[in-house]
């Protein structure tokens, strides 16, 4: 009599005790607006999508080196990975971050006789929501290497210059090539700011535009208070900050070099946690350079 050994049966029988072993892998997929619902997590030959609140899980998963790719279900992001080591029965948490796709953005700032300009500042919501700012080097040159790709918005501030905004397309294949000349700006409006002892302070200065669009930002100096911004001819508005402080804009019109001090006084004290000032932009920087860039592509839509 003959015993037939039948490995299917055997591998069953084993099953059980293999399912102990195996470990799960959830977590959360995020982005830079809160979670991702619907994106794909892949583990191995395993998937799962994302729920409502950006969860996901993956069971079933023999102990191992794994790599976790997430995908989201709407353009513009890159898929992201991470490697994982994953323990006999672990339940691992990989919380998944989705990074925008990137592009480069380079080019120079000259002046009108196409002379480099060093120093000058460019700036915009070139990553996503987020800011992102360059200056250039002494050759006029700069560069910006996270830039999301498509439709973008930039400025570019220098000092003794008019300010320049401009609407480009950044290319995910290939570098995109600006390039800047700055037109002198006709005069500058100056002056110190100090408080009300007449101690100089170290404060932000914002030039306001027409449609309250900041033009150039630029800070007082902390040991005299001086400060210094180039305008063109026109009505325009100068909004002081400084911590601490009451904010108290200037608003005028300028034909040649104008002095403007300021005297900031401290903030009016609400109750004993808070300290609030007389007139204050309740916005964030990052929300600000939204809004001006709202107002702008109003204008030049209604031009």
């Amino acid at each position: 009599m003959f015993l037939r050994c039948d490995t299917d049966s055997v591998s069953k029988v084993r099953d059980p005790e293999v399912a102990k072993d195996k470990g799960i892998i959830r977590g959360t997929v995020k982005y830079a607006w809160g979670t991702v619902s619907g994106a794909t997590v892949m583990v191995g030959e395993r998937s799962a999508k994302s729920d409502g609140a950006g969860g996901y899980e993956i069971p079933g998963l023999t102990p191992g080196t794994y790599t976790v790719n997430a995908k989201a279900p709407f353009p513009g992001y890159e898929v992201s990975s991470l490697k994982v080591e994953l323990a006999p029965r672990e339940t691992k948490t990989v919380d998944v971050y989705l990074d925008f796709e990137k592009a480069v953005v380079e080019g120079h700032v000259y002046d009108q006789d196409g002379k480099p300009i060093p120093g000058a500042t460019l700036s915009g919501l070139l990553s996503g929501k987020d800011m992102a700012t360059a200056t250039t080097d002494e050759q006029g040159y700069f560069k910006l290497d996270r830039v999301t790709p498509e439709d973008r918005f930039i400025r570019v501030n220098a000092r003794g210059y008019a300010g320049e905004a401009r609407d480009f397309k950044a290319n995910k294949e290939k570098a995109t090539v600006l390039e800047f000349r700055l037109t002198p700006a006709a005069c500058k409006v100056h002056g110190t700011v100090t408080d009300e002892n007449g101690q100089p302070l170290r404060a932000e200065l914002s030039l306001l535009g027409p449609g309250g669009v900041i033009v150039e930002r630029t800070l007082s100096d902390a040991k005299t208070g001086y400060y210094e911004i180039s305008v063109m001819p026109g009505t325009c508005t100068i909004l002081p900050s400084a911590p601490g402080h009451e904010t108290k804009p200037w608003e005028g019109s300028t034909s040649a070099d104008t002095k403007v001090d300021f005297i900031l006084g401290p903030c009016r004290i609400v109750d004993s946690q808070h300290r609030i000032p007389l007139e204050v932009l309740e916005e964030s920087k990052d929300s600000l350079e939204a809004r001006n860039k709202e107002v702008a592509n109003k204008e030049r839509h209604s031009e």
